[in-house]
């Protein structure tokens, strides 16, 4: 994670061939492709199959997750209707105490590690291949800072 607080633009290669150059936030938020995505770590990947394609956005049908809209990937190149959905930890959330969300899926949190300002947790969702990993912010009250 250094290349990216320290740098402006990133060259991923692999083999000595560069498989995508970018800004660090780019890098992380729209890798080209799964290869550049598990380089950074981290993501989660969820099999689909698209359903609808218009302008520059895609709607996914998943096992786990239902019908999703996302954000066509710049190097969009469709081959066929197979398609692979990347989420990082830190967009999913695990909803507490009866919280809702505009869109939600039932899970069981399997694991969870405590790491400070942070708690990771593993979640099962049915339908899927693999249990989730879902980055929580531990958030500090004013009560928990001694003074």
């Amino acid at each position: 994670y250094e290349a990216l607080a320290m740098s402006d633009r990133i060259a991923v290669m692999f083999g000595g061939k560069i498989a995508q150059i970018a800004s660090p936030k780019e890098i992380y938020q729209r890798p080209v492709n799964r290869q550049v995505a598990d380089f950074l770590g981290g993501m989660n990947f969820v099999k689909a199959e698209i359903v609808e394609e218009n302008g520059a956005s895609l709607v996914l049908d998943t096992l786990g997750f239902g019908r999703v809209r996302t954000d066509k990937p710049k190097a969009f190149v469709r081959n066929g209707g197979a398609a692979t959905l990347g989420i990082r930890p830190e967009r999913l959330r695990v909803l507490w105490d009866n919280a809702t969300a505009k869109f939600e899926v039932a899970g069981k949190v399997v694991e969870r590690h405590y790491f400070g300002e942070i708690t990771h947790l593993i979640v099962e969702i049915p339908g899927l291949e693999k249990p989730l990993s879902v980055t929580e912010t531990n958030d500090f009250g004013a009560d928990d800072i001694p003074v």
